[in-house]
């Protein structure tokens, strides 16, 4: 039974990415989707537009309660890039963002440490590369974005690689990105990956973007607030990489997101600020 409910939702997934149109994705998503709360956009599980209170469920019909919010905001933020370059960084196997970029009339490109060494990345295609080393020349994109990928470039327990630096991973993106030209980053907290969204420190996160060299700085909090939904804890193989990743943190801050985390998505958006713009 459990191996036809993961066919079923392989199915779903798949038919969800090959058909979705960008079209019908920016009339569905039309601002405002949120509700601002504290320097924050909130997307509360009972006001968001995939939430059906008939059922009191996600209409979303595949994944994890997470998965089903990186559904949910690839679609509001990755719906209209005609004309862009647009590069993907950690792209694996996942279909909907790239399809995305295609089907609105951009032009996708993709980056992946998983990748072999010998898969040279190359416009239009996929191949090897990493957010702390990006293949491509001073200014290529329009856009750069990364699905579930920024919470491990610094993570000390990530396969095939030493851990990266932010902020050498954010003056890269900042190197191949045009003026004015925008990144979207999103990374699950109290999941895993680098101690500061393990904590949910987002005073942390915010500061990678040196107001310097950014601008229009935006983050959304996803299924931060859940209920009428059911609250989503961190199983205990990710809780095992907690003590290998945090160390900053006082431990009777880490026992308490241990004992009552459950949980969120948040996604970064930012502009970098074109040429002659006033420091921030």
């Amino acid at each position: 039974m459990r191996l036809m409910h993961g066919l079923k939702g392989s199915i779903l997934k798949r038919w969800h990415s090959l058909t979705v149109s960008p079209a019908r994705l920016r009339r569905f998503w039309a601002p405002p989707y949120w509700q601002d709360a504290g320097g924050f956009r909130d997307i509360a599980c009972a006001h968001c537009r995939k939430f059906n209170p008939a059922s009191t469920q996600c209409s979303i019909r595949f994944g994890t309660p997470l998965r089903k919010c990186v559904v949910a905001a690839i679609e509001a933020h990755l719906n209209d890039l005609r004309g862009e370059e647009v590069l993907e960084i950690g792209f694996g196997s996942y279909a909907l963002a790239r399809n995305l970029v295609r089907r609105s009339g951009g032009r996708w490109t993709g980056i992946d440490p998983g990748q072999p060494v010998s898969a040279v990345a190359r416009l239009g295609h996929g191949g090897y590369g990493h957010a702390a080393e990006i293949p491509f020349r001073d200014q290529q994109f329009d856009r750069v974005f990364a699905i579930q990928s920024l919470e491990h470039w610094g993570q000390k327990a990530a396969p095939r690689r030493e851990p990266s630096d932010y902020i050498d991973c954010m003056n890269e993106l900042l190197r191949v990105l045009k003026p004015g030209g925008r990144v979207y980053l999103d990374a699950p907290v109290h999941f895993h990956g680098h101690e500061m969204f393990i904590m949910g420190d987002t005073q942390r996160i915010r500061a990678l973007f040196d107001p310097r060299k950014w601008d229009e700085l935006v983050l959304e909090r996803w299924r931060y607030h859940y209920q009428p939904l059911e609250p989503y804890p961190p199983s205990q193989k990710v809780l095992a990489e907690w003590d290998i990743e945090i160390s900053s943190y006082p431990d009777e801050q880490v026992a308490a997101a241990r004992d009552s985390s459950s949980v969120w998505l948040l996604t970064c958006s930012a502009r970098k600020k074109p040429a002659g713009s006033p420091a921030g």
